[in-house]
């Protein structure tokens, strides 16, 4: 889905108690709606369209945006992750402004806490801070901020957090001011009562699987083959999260182009998954995965035409599955290891992700990737071309089976080129050389098989498939046995050689 339809999606839906409109840039009223959604379930503010939804374009947008990223991180306590953008809509430029349910309410904007009530932003009541209190409370004992038994500051990346400091002040992140790692671990919930947190292993520990062994990715690259069992690697990825993500990405970048056999069409088709989409989706299991049971993980399985990323986390209740290629609203399941990759600029945060994983799948001419969730947990798939049969590899074909299909197009091609160049047939069209393809598949299958036959299989008149009969034994492919009327016809032992 393009970024317009999004805009156009909101503009339909109207001003809600997560969605807002406002004409011009106006910081302190931008500041106090986001605040009203950090306290509810969060929300998003379109900058450039007036109350009766009109757009107006933003003059000196990119601007704006890195004002408002420096401004919302001053004035907003305690300190929240807010995406900022600019999306064209018919040649205006709107700013969309986006938060999730904020992790550490109640949050404040000039000294007050605000709520959404219907449309408006209002003062929170006594009733609704003390809830927000409550709720905070809770929040506290979720696993990701839980203290890590046994873990010293030794045992943490120093470099690593360093750098995560200067990401975040360089992308207008954060405004953690000086170097010092315990403080700014401590800023972001990482370090609590003189312990480390699950999530500062799980984002900054050496070696984590020696605390929390389920923090290991596996990966498996399966070959050709009818039964998917050719292995070609099985690989365990260790490290903390930055460190197999980086891992990952570099063996992205190597899986280069790849090719699926097009039964209908009778070709190999070309195609690469999308890097940036896989690299979406790596980053998602990492950040959203149930890190809470030993025996939880990320699986990461690549097939010949798809590319699945198995994950032991669940969608949230009010999240199905096909709302993820629509809009929708960002539901971080560990908050404070989402708001650290946030601050390092690898994700957007707030429900685009999975648009945009859509999106660039559909840039490389794929199918739509798709998501499940079952008891086992969350599963991506990224699928092969849309100009690929419906069926799978793994199907049964009339005789042919993957491993052979290269050799018989090579095969036919060879010896139709040699036929035309010594002189033994005239040039043959693309459509004649499909048609001796699939009459070569099926002999190849069944073997005396005589031309009413083939006629029928193909749906074709006997009279074009005696044609491409003798064309195909013009030029040494197939032979004819046996008597006229009960004879039939078979590979020719120069293109048996070549299927070898």
């Amino acid at each position: 889905m393009k970024v317009e339809q999004l805009i156009k999606e909101m503009l339909l839906e109207g001003e809600s108690e997560r969605l807002e409109f406002i004409e011009s840039v106006r910081k302190e009223e931008i500041a106090k709606v986001l605040c009203s959604f950090l306290n509810g379930k969060g929300g998003r503010i379109l900058v450039g369209v007036s109350e009766d939804k009109i757009p107006f374009h933003i003059q000196n947008s990119a601007k704006w945006v890195d004002d408002l990223k420096i401004y919302l991180l001053n004035v907003l306590l305690p300190e929240a992750p807010v995406t900022i953008s600019v999306e064209p809509y018919h040649n205006n430029d709107l700013i969309l402004l986006k938060v999730s349910g904020g992790s550490k309410q109640p949050y404040l904007f000039d000294g007050n806490i605000y709520y959404r009530k219907g449309v408006s932003t209002v003062k929170a009541t006594p009733q609704q801070i003390s809830e927000l209190l409550h709720d905070r409370q809770k929040s506290e004992l979720h696993w990701e901020r839980q203290p890590a038994f046994g873990v010293d500051l030794e045992d943490l990346d120093k470099k690593l957090i360093q750098q995560t400091i200067k990401e975040s002040r360089e992308y207008h992140r954060s405004i953690f001011e000086g170097n010092d790692i315990l403080n700014f671990l401590t800023n972001y919930g990482l370090y609590k009562n003189s312990s480390f947190t699950n999530a500062c292993v799980v984002l900054f520990a050496k070696t984590p699987s020696r605390f929390l062994p389920q923090i290991r990715v596996r990966l498996t690259e399966y070959g050709e083959g009818k039964t998917y069992n050719a292995l070609l690697r099985d690989e365990v990825f260790e490290g903390n999260l930055f460190d197999i993500q980086d891992k990952l990405e570099r063996y992205f970048g190597n899986l280069g182009t790849r090719s699926v056999f097009d039964k209908n069409q009778w070709r190999r088709i070309d195609f690469r998954f999308p890097e940036k989409a896989l690299q979406e989706g790596v980053i998602n299991a990492l950040m959203h995965r149930d890190y809470s049971s030993p025996s939880s993980g990320v699986a990461i399985s690549i097939f010949p035409e798809s590319f699945v990323i198995s994950n032991s986390g669940h969608l949230p209740d009010d999240l199905k599955v096909s709302e993820l290629k629509k809009n929708h609203r960002s539901h971080p399941v560990n908050p404070d290891i989402a708001h650290v990759v946030f601050m390092r600029g690898l994700i957007d945060k707030l429900g685009k992700g999975t648009i945009k994983v859509v999106e660039e799948c559909r840039k490389e001419g794929l199918k739509d990737p798709s998501w499940k969730d079952d008891i086992d947990g969350i599963t991506l798939t990224f699928n092969g071309p849309k100009a690929l049969a419906a069926k799978k590899r793994t199907s049964k074909t009339d005789g042919v089976n993957d491993g052979l299909i290269d050799g018989l197009i090579d095969g036919v091609n060879t010896l139709l080129d040699d036929g035309v160049n010594d002189g033994l047939i005239d040039g043959v069209n693309d459509g004649v050389r499909i048609d001796i393809m699939k009459i070569t598949e099926l002999v190849l299958g069944k073997e005396g098989v005589n031309a009413m036959d083939i006629a029928t299989k193909r749906g074709k008149s006997k009279p074009s498939i005696e044609r491409y009969l003798r064309i195909a034994k013009e030029v040494g492919i197939i032979e004819f046995k046996g008597a006229p009327k009960t004879g039939g016809y078979y590979l020719t032992e120069n293109m048996k050689a070549k299927l070898r």
